[in-house]
């Protein structure tokens, strides 16, 4: 999928991973580095099917778009 990028940061552990809409069109997933490669490639799975669903031009709460992703 074009126009997604992708960077580590520092997390705390509770947290895998998170997406930033840039105002080109463009996406970037934050993953954290502390986390295993493995855990990583579920996070960035599971930010990547919200950036398809579209749920950043959503206009609800994330609580109900986390649990529409978790069904």
């Amino acid at each position: 999928m074009e126009g997604i990028f992708v960077n580590y940061a520092d997390l705390p552990c509770a947290i895998g991973a998170f997406v930033i809409s840039n105002n080109d069109d463009t996406y970037t997933i934050i993953l954290n580095s502390r986390l295993s490669r493995e855990k990583n490639m579920e996070s960035y799975a599971h930010e990547l099917l919200h950036i398809k669903n579209g749920d950043y031009e959503k206009k609800c709460s994330i609580d109900l778009i986390e649990i529409a992703a978790h069904r």
